[in-house]
Parts: C-alpha cells; sequence; structure tokens
C-alpha cells in the first residue's frame, strides 16, 4: 500500500534527523529517554500513516491557504491515491520555504469502529495534511493525531497537489 511506504519513509527520516544534533557531551540516561519517546513517536506515526485508506473511505479537502475557502473536495479513493503516489520514491527532506503558503490539502477518514459502537455514530477526523508553497517545491506533511510534521522537496507531488485545486 502507498501508504505504508510513506510511513516507512517518514520512519527513517525521523531515525536520521536526530543525527544532526548530536552533541559532542554524551548522557546516556538522556540518550535512551530519548530514543524511548522517538520509538514511541514513530510508532504512532506508522499506526496513523497505515490505516490511511486501508478498507476505509477516505476524503481530501483542498483549501486555499489564505482564506481557508475551500476550493475542492473529493472522495475518489484512486484520485486520492494518484495525487500521493509520487511521495512513494521520495525522500528529499526540505526546510519549510520562505514562500508562502498556497494550499491546504486535508485527509479525513472515520474513526475506527469500537466495540458496542454504532456505525452510525462514527465520527471523521482530520487524519494527515499537506501544504504547498508558492513557487516551491516544498510539502510540508502534517500527521494531525500524532503532531508530527515533515517538509519534503517532491515537485511531481506539489505539482499534482495544486492540480487539484484548478
Amino acid at each position: 500500500m502507498r501508504f505504508r511506504t510513506i510511513a516507512a519513509m517518514l520512519l527513517s527520516v525521523i531515525f536520521v534527523l536526530p543525527l544532526g544534533g548530536c552533541s559532542s557531551i554524551f548522557n546516556p540516561g538522556k540518550a535512551a529517554s530519548q530514543a524511548k519517546e522517538e520509538s514511541s513517536s514513530m510508532q504512532k506515526l506508522t499506526d496513523a500513516l497505515s490505516g490511511i485508506g486501508q478498507h476505509k473511505r477516505t476524503r481530501l479537502v483542498v483549501k486555499d491557504a489564505a482564506t481557508g475557502k475551500v476550493i475542492r473536495e473529493t472522495a475518489d479513493q484512486d484520485e486520492i491515491d494518484r495525487v500521493f503516489d509520487p511521495l512513494r520514491n521520495e525522500n528529499g527532506i526540505a526546510r519549510k520555504p520562505d514562500a508562502p503558503a498556497e494550499y491546504v490539502l486535508e485527509l479525513w477518514q472515520p474513526e475506527t469502529r469500537k466495540l458496542g459502537q454504532s456505525a452510525n455514530d462514527l465520527k471523521e477526523y482530520k487524519a494527515v495534511t499537506v501544504t504547498t508553497y508558492r513557487d516551491s517545491p516544498v510539502v510540508a506533511i502534517s500527521v494531525v493525531p500524532v503532531r508530527i510534521r515533515l517538509c519534503l522537496s517532491s515537485p511531481s507531488t506539489a505539482d499534482a497537489l495544486r492540480a487539484l485545486a484548478k
């Protein structure tokens, strides 16, 4: 599944990011605590991303970043998969650009049905947001339930996301 690939990519990035800030003073207790915390965060990220689109109907809402106005909404699973497909092979970590945000895409899905819960009681929640930036190949991906945000340089994904707004 495409989203499992995205989850694996994001997890590998999370492992690499802390290496850039390594300190010359090593504190084993603090390192162990951070590793446990990162492991928990990575598990939450994997759980959140692996459930997207899997046996659930998702909905994608495209909004203008400046006004918040809904430009388009789709529940076409094939179209949603096609738009996010370019992320499968991306690994270009990027910084948030100085350009203004252009579009915000919200991926919504129904909550998991719990034992004894009626299907009529299920609510939707925002699982992922993706932000494009004006004249930039960078997209910011946020996994809302676990509050993880990552910027990737992906011209093909940025172009595909922009095309949804037109």
